[in-house]
């Protein structure tokens, strides 16, 4: 049952399946890239827009992991928001998720170079996102 479920969430149009808050920090995203004159939206872009949020699981996540998020604005992550929109995605059905949300981004911007610039592992921090979700956010 999780592999249809798995199957389906990919499947789906991303509009169908973002949360609110994740519609908003994709927006945000895009606002921080033309800020920037740039044409493109990209890791770090998608990272202030979480700064810029302030809300939802991922600054949650974050926050208890001891991440502040105002200090890790310009950490070059130059992959698309094509491809963390498709890894967050993966972290979804992952999690048996049949949405997108603001912590599937944390997790798709970990699976470059954001565990570094962040400095928490990918797995700590779907773990902390889990423990976070079950209302457990020491």
């Amino acid at each position: 049952m999780l592999r249809k479920r798995k199957k389906a969430t990919l499947h789906q149009p991303l509009e169908r399946l973002l949360t609110a808050r994740a519609r908003r920090v994709l927006d945000l995203a895009e606002q921080e890239a033309r800020a920037q004159g740039h044409d493109r939206v990209t890791g770090d872009h998608l990272l202030a827009g979480l700064a810029r949020l302030d809300e939802g699981v991922a600054v949650t996540t974050l926050n208890s992991l001891g991440v502040d998020l105002g200090g890790t604005r310009s950490w070059a992550a130059n992959a698309d928001i094509g491809r963390l929109t498709e890894l967050a995605r993966r972290e979804a059905a992952e999690l048996g998720h049949r949405y997108v949300g603001t912590e599937h981004f944390l997790l798709g911007l970990l699976h470059d170079d954001g565990a570094e610039a962040l400095g928490v592992g990918l797995h700590q921090t779907r773990d902390q996102v889990v423990r976070v979700l079950h209302g457990d956010d020491r």
